[in-house]
C-alpha cells in the first residue's frame, strides 16, 4: 500500500494518504499534512465509515428494486468504498486506503480511478 499512497501524494491536490487497519488495531501507513492525533481519528473514521456503507450497499443489493431477477447482482456488492466532497476538501476510500483531496487544486474523479484501478484485487476483508 506504501507504494500507492506515495503515488496519491504525487497527485496534483492530494494534501494527505494513508492505510487503515480493518481490525482497529492502529497499524497504518501515513503521509501528508495531518498530525499524528489527526491522523489516528481518519484512519478510525474511514475504518468506521466503510463498514457502515458496507452494510447499506448489503441492504441496497437485497431491498433495491433496480436489480432485475436473474441479472447475477445488484451491481452494489461488494461495496468498496465511499467518498466525501465537501466545499473545500474530499475524503475518499478504496479498500482500506484513504485520500484527502483539497478540491481547489485536485480532481476527486481521478483520484478516484487511480484508486480503483489500483486496489481492483484488493482483498475484502470486512466480511
Amino acid at each position: 500500500m506504501m507504494s500507492l499512497v506515495s503515488d496519491l501524494m504525487d497527485q496534483p491536490g492530494v494534501v494527505a494518504g494513508g492505510d487503515f487497519a480493518y481490525r482497529g488495531d492502529q497499524s497504518y501507513h501515513h503521509e501528508g499534512d495531518l498530525s499524528a492525533a489527526e491522523t489516528r481519528l481518519v484512519s478510525s473514521l474511514c475504518r468506521a465509515n466503510a463498514a457502515a456503507v458496507r452494510m447499506e450497499g448489503d441492504m441496497l443489493a437485497m431491498f433495491s428494486r433496480v436489480c432485475q431477477p436473474g441479472a447475477g447482482g445488484c451491481g452494489f456488492e461488494p461495496t468498496k468504498g465511499w467518498a466525501m466532497h465537501g466545499k473545500s476538501r474530499s475524503v475518499c476510500v478504496i479498500s482500506n486506503v484513504y485520500c484527502v483531496i483539497d478540491n481547489e487544486r485536485g480532481s476527486l474523479g481521478s483520484v478516484l480511478r487511480m484508486m480503483r484501478d489500483r486496489l481492483a484485487d484488493a482483498p475484502d476483508f470486512l466480511n
